[in-house]
């Protein structure tokens, strides 16, 4: 009978603490760049439509052909990556523009590079901003 004594103490102790980390365990935060990325991956898919420019611009290729975008989630789900074409051309880069766009978090930021046909590569870096 003591055994069962000294042996429910350790067993009453152990659950009690048991019980204790659980009611301290908090959710896990998501922050609004997490937001904003999972938000980019739910449009993963085939897109298709028309591109309007405000304001015109006049230098630019005949935009009343629709535009085929792709966004494809990739890197076991830690990048998007994001192509654009005008529909029924083929994927000849040399003849044809195809900028790509990659979507990632690095931290608490989201950003992007973009492949640009232009030859430039530009890179925006999300920033928390203050809503005052």
């Amino acid at each position: 009978m003591k055994s069962v004594r000294y042996m429910a103490l350790p067993v009453l102790l152990t659950l009690s603490a048991m019980s204790f980390a659980q009611s301290t365990v908090q959710p896990a935060v998501v922050s609004d760049s997490q937001t904003s990325f999972n938000t980019v991956k739910s449009l993963a898919g085939e897109w298709e439509g028309p591109v309007t420019l405000d304001p015109p611009m006049p230098n630019m290729p005949d935009m009343n052909n629709p535009v085929h975008i792709s966004l494809r989630v990739t890197s076991r789900g830690n990048a998007v990556v994001h192509e654009m074409q005008a529909s029924g051309t083929p994927l000849d880069a040399t003849k044809y523009d195809h900028p790509v766009t990659m979507f990632y978090l690095d931290g608490d930021h989201l950003n992007l590079v973009h492949y640009c046909d232009a030859g430039n590569r530009p890179r925006m870096v999300g920033q928390k901003v203050d809503a005052r």
